[in-house]
């Protein structure tokens, strides 16, 4: 009996007799004798293929090739230089009927291949990471959760494999501002007030920071808020108006190194507003108000003390130079007449003897 077996370019083909494998066919058209005839095809334009021992040992040596991978390799297939298909460690068949097929294996020890779109298609996602730290970040590298390096700007692409998982951070290394808004505190003379902070700070250590806090904004936050009621409860009402300085080098002092030992860089911390309650504003105004009344007091007597002396000592001088209080007379006269255009004196001889000194008239 005679069986006709067409196969295609992209086709082989392995005809069974009884269950057995008994010949090995590639493309063309085939003519078999025989009864109870069966067929096993494969597509070559799918490049892994499984086959028995048996099957193999009819094939051809140049249709297949076989790969053993260990556990660090990983291999690709590419096909025209187009990567196809992704191999884990482990024994792969894959056809080699086009000779533009070939394989290539890589060390997961070692460095990556160039991460093409083609490559990343059919690489698994869980066998590598790839990650891009921009200017202003640096990179955390952790193998199986501890730290290994820190990673400057840059684009990483690693492997990533069972006993050596890989896991990238990137940690924003840029100045950062943190408000602490209507922080409700009391002074040490029991005077309740609204406090509001700004604090600047950067991560200077990013090793350290991602060790060390949970998350850098809060820990920053409740440093200086602990500072900032350490040092209001310290002092009364006044010694906080009138020391808010004291109170910044305060806050610099207290919260700096303890931030540095988690890796954070405090760069300022300033006093945005302090809020007094209604009737506290209203006591300080009144103090206040008395304060500049009593200072206006003080220099009005202090002017009128000054101008009473004046006066004394212009007296003092007339009394002793008769003639200067005769000119005071006469300008006084000159002034008036200056108010009111014209001042007109009758005096007789004896009149004039009495305005003017003897030795101005001379003697008869």
């Amino acid at each position: 009996m005679i069986k006709v077996f067409n196969v295609g370019l992209s086709e082989r083909v392995v005809v069974f007799k009884d269950g057995l494998p008994m010949r090995a066919l590639g493309p063309g058209r085939h003519t078999v004798w025989g009864t109870r005839l069966m067929e096993l095809r494969w597509d070559t334009d799918k490049i892994l293929f499984k086959a028995a021992p048996e099957v193999r040992a009819l094939m051809p040596a140049d249709w297949f090739a076989e790969a053993h991978l260990g556990a660090l390799e990983r291999g690709v297939i590419f096909k025209d230089d187009v990567p196809v298909a992704f191999l884990r460690p482990g024994v792969h068949r894959f056809w080699t009927v086009d000779p533009s097929v070939r394989l290539t294996v890589f060390r997961v020890d070692g460095p990556m291949p160039e991460l093409t779109d083609e490559l990343v298609r059919v690489l698994p996602k869980g066998e590598y990471v790839v990650t891009t730290v921009i200017a202003h970040q640096r990179g955390l590298k952790f193998v199986r959760g501890e730290l290994t390096e820190v990673l400057p700007p840059g684009r990483y692409a690693l492997w990533s494999y069972p006993g050596a998982e890989v896991a990238l951070q990137a940690v924003d290394m840029r100045t950062e501002q943190v408000a602490l808004v209507g922080q409700e505190l009391m002074t040490r003379d029991k005077v309740t007030l609204r406090l509001s902070l700004t604090v600047e700070y950067a991560v200077a250590d990013p090793a350290r920071v991602v060790t060390g806090v949970a998350n850098v904004k809060d820990a920053v936050y409740l440093l200086v808020q602990l500072a900032a009621r350490q040092f209001v409860s310290g002092v009364s009402l006044d010694e906080l108006l009138e020391g808010r300085d004291a109170m910044t080098r305060f806050l610099e002092e207290d919260a700096v190194p303890k931030a540095a030992a988690f890796g954070v860089r405090i760069e300022r911390v300033g006093v945005k507003d302090v809020v007094l309650p209604g009737e506290m504003k209203t006591l300080l105004n009144r103090v206040i108000e008395a304060e500049k009344e009593a200072a206006a007091n003080v220099i009005l007597r202090r002017e009128e003390t000054a101008a009473t002396r004046s006066l004394a000592n212009t007296a003092r001088v007339m009394a002793d130079q008769p003639m200067l209080l005769r000119l005071k007379e006469l300008e006084s006269f000159k002034e008036i007449a200056g108010s009111i255009q014209e001042v007109r004196l009758v005096v007789g001889a004896d009149s004039l003897k009495a305005l003017l000194p003897t030795d101005v008239l001379g003697k008869n």
